[in-house]
């Protein structure tokens, strides 16, 4: 026979448990890189405001409207990230880089990989599926990397690449192909 004081015990364990699994399926932090080459690594943590802004930022009808999301929520990423880091000081390219929070296109392409592979994970993304990350070298001095995306339809692939923009503008999304043939903004 159960005495009140075990039946008490097992609900207490039993709620804590409840309150356990709860915090579970909270976001763990997540990882991000800085300094060129990710020399800094630090941890970001989303509110529940931040990830209902992103939620309702990427719910999306097409394949088209959902990589226009993706420029967009990559950029809220990246201020959101700032809050606690220093990578707001990042300017577009590497020559206007100064100092601590600066980014290298390994820093974005291994960042932008990190959120969209958490935009993927949440269920965000439904038209396109997380890539690899691709390089580019057409001068042997001037490579450079990207994160990717698939299109779900047609298996295209796309570019994701916020290194050509100060901190917090929209990531250029694009087919890989233009990328590897070079693309850079200032060529539009």
């Amino acid at each position: 026979m159960m005495g009140w004081h075990s039946l008490w015990v097992g609900m207490v364990c039993g709620g804590l448990g409840l309150v356990g699994a709860a915090r579970a399926e909270e976001p763990a932090p997540l990882s991000i890189c800085y300094n060129y080459g990710c020399r800094t690594i630090a941890h970001i943590t989303l509110t529940a405001k931040d990830r209902a802004l992103l939620a309702y930022h990427l719910r999306t009808a097409t394949p088209i409207a959902e990589r226009q999301a993706i420029r967009g929520a990559i950029a809220l990423m990246n201020r959101i990230a700032a809050r606690t880091t220093p990578i707001a000081a990042d300017r577009g390219g590497n020559l206007n880089d100064n100092g601590n929070g600066s980014m290298d296109c390994i820093d974005h392409s291994e960042n932008n990989t990190t959120f969209l592979r958490y935009f993927a994970e949440q269920g965000w993304l439904r038209f396109h599926w997380l890539s690899h990350i691709e390089w580019r070298a057409p001068l042997l001095l001037n490579l450079h990397y990207t994160a990717t995306l698939r299109d779900k339809q047609t298996g295209k692939r796309y570019a994701v690449d916020d290194w050509f923009f100060d901190h917090g503008h929209p990531a250029a999304v694009i087919p890989l192909a233009t990328w590897l043939n070079g693309y850079s903004p200032s060529n539009d």
